[in-house]
């Protein structure tokens, strides 16, 4: 691939000069628009480089770290603050060359920071920003390939980077909304299972001791409680041993794909939690189809792509049916109109889209509202387990001190 030498601006007139591998004028041309520039005048260092040239000191310490680290662990938000620090710095004008160096000497994740120093080392070499990011696909999934590659073909890369700042911080807002729903019952159960264990091991045993000391018949509830509790003292490690294949057997069963949709469709029929299970669902679908929509992806593959996202078997057989309605140009309705889950109103306003050709703006409008039922249906489920678990924790802790004050009742009859 030949070596350019070229002299270029940005979209603010200010002159750049550079040089750069690509197969032709043309193709440098291209690769200089995915960055920003536009070219006005290159000419041919070298007519070609070796076809496997032998790595740099510094590309060959990148590869090595990287084998080292394994694969990039990056969080959601980690990645949500790198695009934006890029969209920002694109859309300043700064070269986007120099802008993925400074973010990755900046970064502190080491498997991140080697990812984008091999980014920098492909984009130095000509190759497009989209095919040097789609090298790891660990880090960024086929929707942030998708937009940053529309972003290129349309000369708009700083619109898109900007659209998937603001998708990915949609996708940390919504898994904490998650986490926050998960844990107030979290919270809960381990505190019962934590207070059940503290009596069970460490008070049972000393009325156990009193108990034995007098001839007195003990009721079911005290005999079942004391089994128990020896059970749990003397064969610890076979109740560690239990959980944990019982863990193993249930994720092992959850594999299965008939499973796996009897447990998702049970969690949307749960009442109220049914309802928070399906507005998440919904926002990450309609978010993800309206981003994609509005960013030029088309149609057909932004469907696959929000069918991926959906992370429930339900709604992914679904947007299955209805990417084979629009594959034969009937349109996204008809499939829609046969479930259960989307509403009318939803429906309605989605064929509106599609017939005044709006439909980008209209799903992201629907997606909004699902985010606001979202927080709703969180705190309608506060509400409705905060009683429920504190009378199942009640429950718990008076049938244990009923068990313990039964035989005391007893015995002080027969002291009488």
């Amino acid at each position: 691939m030949p070596l350019f030498q070229y002299k270029a601006v940005d979209d603010k007139g200010k002159a750049v000069s550079g040089s750069s591998n690509a197969q032709s004028l043309e193709s440098l041309a291209d690769v200089l628009k995915g960055q920003g520039l536009f070219l006005t005048e290159g000419s041919v260092v070298e007519e070609q480089v070796p076809a496997k040239p032998e790595p740099s000191a510094s590309a060959s310490f990148v590869e090595a770290v990287s084998q080292m680290a394994g694969p990039a662990k990056v969080s959601p938000k980690d990645l949500a603050i790198f695009t934006t620090q890029l969209s920002v710095m694109v859309r300043t004008a700064l070269p986007i060359l120099e802008s993925l160096e400074i973010l990755a000497r900046q970064n502190k994740n080491p498997a991140f920071k080697a990812v984008l120093q091999e980014l920098s080392r492909r984009v130095r070499e000509g190759q497009p920003l989209s095919t040097a990011f789609s090298r790891h696909p660990e880090v960024f999934d086929q929707i942030y390939i998708s937009l940053l590659a529309a972003g290129e073909a349309s000369g708009k890369l700083d619109v898109m980077l900007e659209r998937l700042s603001a998708h990915l911080e949609f996708r940390v807002q919504l898994n904490q909304k998650v986490r926050a729903a998960l844990l107030y019952p979290t919270i809960v159960v381990m505190t019962a299972v934590a207070v059940v264990a503290f009596l069970v091991v460490f008070i049972l045993p000393t009325f156990m001791e009193v108990f034995s000391q007098f001839d007195i018949a003990l009721p079911l509830p005290t005999r079942i409680l004391i089994l128990v509790s020896e059970s749990v003292r003397k064969g610890w490690v076979l109740w560690l041993l239990g959980i944990l294949v019982g863990w193993w057997y249930i994720r092992r069963w959850l594999t299965d794909p008939t499973h796996t949709k009897m447990v998702h469709t049970l969690q949307l029929k749960i009442p109220v939690a049914g309802e928070l299970v399906r507005n998440i669902v919904m926002t990450r679908v309609l978010r993800t189809l309206g981003a994609l929509t509005a960013s030029g992806v088309p149609i057909l593959k932004a469907l696959k792509l929000a069918q991926a996202s959906a992370d429930n078997v339900v709604f992914h057989e679904l947007l299955g049916r209805v990417f084979d309605n629009v594959r034969e140009g009937k349109g996204l309705t008809p499939a829609l109109a046969g479930s259960h889950y989307v509403p009318d109103a939803v429906i309605g306003m989605i064929a509106t889209g599609e017939k005044t050709g709006t439909l980008p703006e209209v799903l992201n409008k629907i997606a909004g509202f699902y985010e606001a039922e979202t927080d709703s249906s969180i705190k309608n489920l506060f509400s409705a387990m905060e009683p429920i678990f504190v009378i199942l924790l009640g429950l718990v802790v008076g049938a244990i001190a009923v068990s313990v004050l039964l035989p005391m009742f007893d015995l002080a009859q027969g002291i009488e």
